[in-house]
C-alpha cells in the first residue's frame, strides 16, 4: 500500500512539474505573440539566386500579419529580377515563430511565378527571424519549370 501511495505521489509530481514547464513555455510564446510583429518591413533582397547569382535588389517591402493562433503571414508584392519575363509574389502563411523569434517551415504554394499572366505556384522553405523591429528571411525553392529543374533563393532583410 505504501508503494502504491509513493508511486501515486511521484506520478502527480511528474505531471505537475510538466505542467509548470509547459506554462512557462506558453508564457514565453505569449510574450513573443504580444509583441508588435505586424507591419511593413522596408529593406532589400540581399541574396538573389535564380540560375546564377544576381545583384541585390533595393526598395522592397515585406508585410507581416499575425494570426490569432500566434503564427505569422509574410507577404511580398509582385517583383521582377533583372530582365526576367514575369513576376514573383511571396505569400507564406501560418508560420510558427519560436520563442527566440526564429522560424523555419516549409510552406505550400507560397511562391507564385507569373509569366504572361499565367501563375505557377511553388512550395518553399521559409526560414529566418523576426525580432526587435527587424525581419530577415530566406525563401528556397527547389522545383521544375517546363520540365527543367531549378533552384531559386531569395533573402530579404528589412526594418519597420
Amino acid at each position: 500500500m505504501k508503494r502504491l501511495f509513493l508511486l501515486y505521489v511521484l506520478l502527480v509530481g511528474f505531471f505537475m512539474t510538466n505542467s509548470t514547464i509547459e506554462a512557462k513555455d506558453s508564457q514565453v510564446l505569449a510574450k513573443i505573440s504580444n509583441e508588435e510583429l505586424t507591419g511593413s518591413y522596408n529593406g532589400y533582397l540581399t541574396k538573389v539566386y535564380m540560375n546564377s547569382e544576381k545583384d541585390p535588389v533595393s526598395n522592397k517591402t515585406s508585410d507581416v500579419t499575425q494570426n490569432a493562433n500566434g503564427t505569422i503571414n509574410i507577404a511580398m508584392n509582385a517583383f521582377q529580377i533583372g530582365n526576367m519575363p514575369g513576376t514573383i509574389t511571396i505569400t507564406a502563411n501560418n508560420i510558427a515563430v519560436n520563442a527566440d523569434g526564429t522560424f523555419s517551415q516549409t510552406c505550400n504554394r507560397c511562391v507564385t511565378l507569373r509569366i504572361i499572366g499565367i501563375p505557377t505556384r511553388y512550395t518553399a522553405l521559409v526560414e529566418g527571424s523576426i525580432k526587435d523591429g527587424e525581419l530577415i528571411y530566406t525563401i528556397t525553392v527547389n522545383s521544375e519549370y517546363s520540365n527543367a529543374p531549378f533552384t531559386a533563393i531569395v533573402t530579404f532583410e528589412g526594418n519597420k
